[in-house]
């Protein structure tokens, strides 16, 4: 097996990542008004998944913002480094719709529905009137499992395949598809983004 295919085994196995689609336009909504939402969506039972709690951090600023605590996954709108989103923090693969996912591919794929899904029941929430919109163009993927390296080999491999999703998930700028680079630096979480 050479280097190159060690590596895609490798990252196959991996499962924590998080992915942030950023928000079009925040100015438009405070992060607290994704608490009631969100309690809402754990006793109406919205997602798939078992959804165990909500947490405000919506003071910490530049924090975390509101949580939504699942089983496999947390998802937030996000006010990290100043760029509201919504972020979908995956740690576990135990749900149904989970199951069967092999490859680093069917992973990033399953990212990307997952992520796009919320995204879309928030845009469409009523509590919220319209004024949380997603650009699924700026977004941003991150390792969150400090195991796994963050050299230029493993940054490549990864990049390869988010392009490879973000095109099958219709993700495209015009003709061309989207462009993915590295940000941060190499002592960092392996950090991705497009645009």
């Amino acid at each position: 097996m050479d280097m190159e295919s060690a590596l895609v085994s490798d990252l196959d196995t991996l499962v924590k990542f998080d992915l942030k689609v950023l928000a079009a336009d925040p100015a438009e909504v405070e992060a607290e008004e994704f608490i009631p939402v969100f309690h809402r969506w754990i006793t109406e039972r919205v997602l798939p998944e078992l959804l165990i709690d909500v947490a405000d951090y919506s003071h910490v600023h530049e924090g975390p913002g509101v949580l939504l605590v699942g089983h496999d996954a947390i998802y937030a709108y996000d006010l990290s480094r100043g760029e509201p989103g919504l972020l979908y923090s995956r740690r576990h693969e135990s749900g149904a719709e989970l199951e069967g996912i092999g490859s680093l591919d069917d992973r990033l794929r399953s990212l990307l529905e997952c992520a796009f899904r919320v995204c879309d029941l928030i845009e469409a929430e009523p509590n919220l009137g319209g004024r949380v919109a997603f650009d699924r163009h700026r977004l941003e993927l991150r390792v969150n499992d400090r195991l796994f390296p963050s050299d230029k080999a493993t940054a490549v491999t990864l990049a390869g395949a988010f392009q490879r999703a973000l095109a099958e998930a219709g993700v495209h700028d015009g003709d061309a598809p989207v462009q993915v680079k590295r940000i941060g630096e190499s002592r960092e979480r392996l950090t991705l983004r497009t645009g």
